[in-house]
């Protein structure tokens, strides 16, 4: 119950994302938020690892410092350059894989069991998702050649993503996580930056309104740090497709919101993609 709890509120931080990066991309670029979301994410995970006193085999940190890269520099590198060249709709459709490879990754390096049950669950998630962006009007098969390539760089990070969950999880059991999580990600921000930097106008943070500010204090604080922090303490104590299929419920609690602050309309599509995700969920949660 604890670990469902936990992947709730991390799917709920993480589904308030989407808001809050529509606020700040108002005012910044995308890597502009970036760069100070990981700036300050990644002094903020470098503390927590200080702070936690774990010492770490020189070993397991080159590897856990190789993660870090996929998660920040290689994740977030392809995902906005991607996102840039195509939909919102078909990022998110992209990102309902995730499960998919995590599952996937789980079964191959953790030898996770493939019960029926749980690939039904996996399934029935996907589909769900489909239905809800479908009715959104969010996806559809006109991609055009600059999008197609758009799509294949999201693809890249939903990959590097999964990677970064599924290989996690032994040094999430073996030094807590607050030490794993604070030496990937402070590591992983540390590259980004130079990166960031070249990319960005710094100008534009001192045009930033005080809503842009609110947005990305959010997405540095709440979803890169406690977010990710409920999402490997939950990987810690279940399986690695058990706590990855909850990033399905993520459009339907984004499409929740949307309704709940901005009166978005709830649609019978929506209802039906929503109970999908949630039974794709209980399904693979016994499976």
């Amino acid at each position: 119950m604890a670990v469902h709890l936990a992947m709730l509120l991390q799917s709920l931080l993480s589904a308030g994302t989407y808001l809050a990066a529509k606020r700040a991309l108002a005012d910044l670029s995308p890597f502009e938020i970036a760069l100070f979301r990981f700036a300050l994410a990644g002094a903020f995970y470098a503390a927590l690892w200080r702070w936690s006193g774990v010492r770490i085999a020189r070993r397991d940190l080159l590897a856990l410092a190789g993660l870090g890269v996929l998660a920040i520099p290689v994740n977030q590198g392809f995902f906005l350059y991607g996102m840039s060249l195509t939909t919102p709709g078909h990022g998110a459709l992209l990102y309902a894989l995730a499960p998919v490879f995590v599952f996937l990754f789980a079964r191959w390096r953790l030898g996770e069991r493939a019960t029926r049950l749980k690939i039904a669950g996996v399934a029935l998630a996907f589909a769900g998702v489909v239905v809800v962006l479908a009715g959104r009007g969010a996806v559809g098969l006109d991609v055009a050649a600059r999008g197609l390539l758009g799509d294949l760089l999201v693809l890249v990070a939903v990959l590097a993503w999964s990677v970064f969950a599924v290989a996690g999880k032994p040094y999430a059991e073996r030094y807590g996580v607050l030490a794993s999580t604070g030496a990937a990600i402070a590591t992983g921000s540390a590259v980004y930056l130079p990166f960031g930097v070249a990319m960005s106008d710094l100008s534009a943070f001192g045009r930033a309104t005080a809503g842009a500010w609110s947005s990305i204090l959010y997405l540095a604080l709440l979803q890169s740090v406690l977010a990710y922090l409920l999402y490997y303490w939950a990987l810690r104590r279940s399986e690695a497709s058990r706590v990855a299929i909850w990033s399905n419920t993520q459009p339907v609690l984004a499409a929740a919101l949307s309704w709940a602050l901005y009166g978005e309309p709830v649609t019978g599509t929506f209802a039906l993609g929503g109970a999908m995700v949630i039974g794709g969920v209980v399904l693979t949660e016994r499976g």
